[in-house]
C-alpha cells in the first residue's frame, strides 16, 4: 500500500502477528481463501511474480513461501513505502519480515514509483510474469496505468488481482479505484477471463477471438 488514506481500507487484523512474521496490520487475511483456491495451479512450479504495493510485507511474504516454493522462482517487489503512519516505519518492517523467509535471494525491491518501474519493466522486456498483484496506489489514474503497463507483463493464462475494488474512500467516485477497474476489464474484454469479483478483482489472461462491426455508412475518413 501507499497512500495516504489506506489506513480505512479495511478494519480487520489491526495489531497481530502472523506465525513468525509481525503486521500491524492484516489486510490480507480476508483474501487468503480465495488466493488458496485460485493461485494453487502456480504452487510447486517456477514462476514469475510481480507486486505493486508492498507495505510491511504481508503479501510479499505470503508469495515467497506460499508460490515461489522452486529456488528458481522470482518475485519482484515495487513499493516506495511511504509512511502511511506516523509511527510506524513500515520499510525496516517490511524487510525484517523478508529476511525471515530467508528467501532473500529469490526477491528483488524496486524502490521507485510503480508507473516509472512498469514502464522499465515494458522497456527492458526481461521477463513476463505468472501472477501479478496490484495493491499500490489507491487513486484511480494510477490504478489504471498499474493495471494496463502490468497487463503487457502477463503471460497467457496468467492471473492478475487487483486490490480495493470497492474501497470508496473518496466521495468523488472518480478517484476511486472501481472506476478504473471497470474500465480495464472493459476495454481489455477480448482477453480477460473473470475468476471473481468482490473487495478484490481476479482475472486470467486468455485471448479470446473479437468482432470489429463498422457501423453502417461510417468511413475512415
Amino acid at each position: 500500500m501507499s497512500t495516504p488514506q489506506a489506513e480505512v481500507k479495511h478494519n480487520e487484523g489491526k495489531g497481530q502477528e502472523t506465525g513468525k512474521f509481525k503486521f500491524t496490520h492484516d489486510w490480507l487475511k480476508p483474501h487468503l481463501p480465495y488466493w488458496e483456491q485460485t493461485l494453487s495451479c502456480l504452487k510447486n512450479r517456477k514462476i514469475n511474480v510481480l507486486e505493486i504495493g508492498a507495505f510491511e510485507g504481508r503479501s510479499t511474504t505470503w508469495i515467497l513461501e506460499e508460490l515461489c516454493k522452486d529456488p528458481e522462482s522470482k518475485l519482484i517487489t515495487v513499493d516506495i513505502f511511504v509512511k502511511i503512519f506516523p509511527d510506524n516505519d513500515n520499510e525496516t518492517t517490511f524487510h525484517e519480515n523478508i529476511k525471515k523467509t530467508r528467501k532473500e535471494k529469490q526477491i528483488e525491491v524496486i524502490k521507485i514509483k510503480s508507473f516509472d518501474a512498469l514502464i522499465n519493466l515494458n522497456h527492458k522486456k526481461m521477463m513476463n510474469f505468472d501472477f501479478i498483484y496490484i495493491d499500490g496506489s489507491h487513486e484511480s489514474h494510477d490504478v489504471l496505468s498499474d493495471a494496463i503497463l502490468s497487463w503487457n507483463l502477463l503471460k497467457e493464462g496468467g492471473i492478475m488481482i487487483l486490490d480495493d475494488y470497492k474501497w470508496d474512500f473518496f466521495e468523488e467516485e472518480y478517484l476511486n479505484p472501481r472506476i478504473a477497474i471497470d474500465s480495464f476489464l472493459r476495454c481489455y474484454q477480448t482477453q480477460i477471463e473473470i475468476i471473481f469479483k468482490s473487495y478484490q478483482v481476479a482475472i486470467k489472461k486468455v485471448i479470446k477471438e473479437g468482432t470489429e462491426t463498422i457501423r453502417e455508412g461510417k468511413t475512415i475518413d
